[in-house]
């Protein structure tokens, strides 16, 4: 009997650590946020399709430090690509970003960041949008 008490104190501990560690696992490091972010595809509901990119050059986000994000665009590999600044806030406690690019502001829900991905959800006409980054030219 104290054999299976033991087994079964000792499964509990387990259950209880591997609950821990899946949270970690979840957890967005808001510090990565700071570096340039290639689009690499875009995902509406259970679709995703690539970004498409110039030839010339690839179009990214890029976040500095103090809360300015800089985008840049190829539109034609014959003229030089489209920039525009803007800002960003973060609100850590629920992991949303805001940008504001020219008139337009879009916050977004981080559902994950690490020192190579980022995906960013919001809402575009009802529908959930999941943009999807690389930080891997």
């Amino acid at each position: 009997m104290k054999k299976i008490f033991g087994l079964l104190l000792t499964l509990a501990c387990l259950a209880g650590c591997s609950s821990d560690d899946n949270a970690k696992k979840d957890t967005v490091s808001l510090d990565q946020l700071a570096k340039r972010w290639y689009y690499k595809a875009t995902k509406i509901g259970n679709s995703s399709s690539d970004y498409v990119h110039q030839p010339c050059g690839k179009d990214y986000l890029e976040f500095v430090a103090p809360n300015t994000v800089k985008e840049l665009h190829w539109t034609d590999c014959q003229q030089d690509p489209e920039t525009e600044t803007g800002t960003y806030t973060v609100n850590a406690e629920i992991n949303q970003l805001t940008t504001t690019l020219g008139t337009e502001t879009v916050t977004y829900t981080i559902k994950k960041l690490n020192s190579k991905e980022l995906e960013a959800e919001t809402s575009i006409a009802n529908a959930k949008v999941t943009f999807v980054f690389t930080s891997v030219p």
